[in-house]
């Protein structure tokens, strides 16, 4: 009873019967305030850090190193980069092989959502204070061609779509720890998506994944999450095809 009390108050307050499978972190975040953590807290400007200052030698060839990817992609991984934009869970294990089945498992879903909308409020902290033009905005004498389709807005640092999986994984090591290897390849390969649509820099890469596993820690140190997510472990193996 108390479960489901908690829960109906969660999805007043958050409104999140609507658009689950949303994929941008604006999209996706449907609350504009903190359910489990305190941003006061988590530090997340100190745990982002700083980009490399523009025009300096190391954001020159965070560029170019961007630039080859781009510029190498081929018309399958181009696709795959498209899908990847979309942050929903469903999304970050289509990469790995899996039996997860999207509009399945609700409490799984909702729990994941909410984690990843918790995530979206923390990041906004850091966005406010970076202003970095993203590698196909910026003017250079070789310009980076963007995937097709809609194209990313604001800061480029850090990235949010880094740490939605590094967010997703994190949590869910803690309850399926026997796919941890393939969670952290996924993690990888939905990082590269970023350069490969030339939306990101390496280092925002970084600062994403850094972010999202303290974002991550620190849900699973708070008890009310806590208590629900151990609830919902079950679920998570079963979604997955595991005992």
């Amino acid at each position: 009873m108390m479960r489901a009390k908690h829960f109906r108050h969660a999805l007043a307050g958050c409104g999140l019967l609507l658009g689950l499978g949303l994929a941008t972190a604006a999209d996706a975040q449907q609350r504009a305030y903190l359910l489990w953590l305190d941003g006061a807290k988590i530090d997340i400007a100190k745990i982002a850090g700083l980009p490399p200052a523009q025009n300096s030698p190391e954001a020159k060839a965070e560029f170019e190193h961007v630039l080859e990817i781009s510029q190498a992609r081929t018309p399958e991984r181009e696709k795959a980069a498209i899908a990847d934009q979309r942050q929903a869970l469903v999304n970050f294990l289509d990469g790995i092989d899996n039996s997860y089945v999207d509009n399945t498992h609700r409490e799984v879903r909702l729990l994941f959502r909410e984690a990843q909308i918790e995530l979206s409020i923390l990041l906004k902290s850091v966005h406010r204070l970076t202003s970095r033009p993203r590698p196909f905005s910026v003017w250079n004498k070789v310009r980076i061609k963007p995937c097709p389709g809609a194209r990313p807005e604001g800061t480029s640092f850090p990235s949010a779509h880094a740490a939605t999986a590094a967010l997703y994984a994190e949590l869910l090591k803690t309850a399926v720890p026997e796919l941890g290897e393939k969670l952290e390849e996924r993690v990888k390969s939905y990082g590269e998506s970023r350069l490969v649509c030339g939306f990101h820099y390496e280092s925002d890469l970084v600062a994403g994944d850094k972010v999202g596993r303290a974002v991550a820690k620190a849900l699973l140190a708070d008890r009310a999450f806590k208590a629900r997510f151990d609830e919902t472990v079950p679920e998570i193996r079963v979604a997955l095809g595991l005992k």
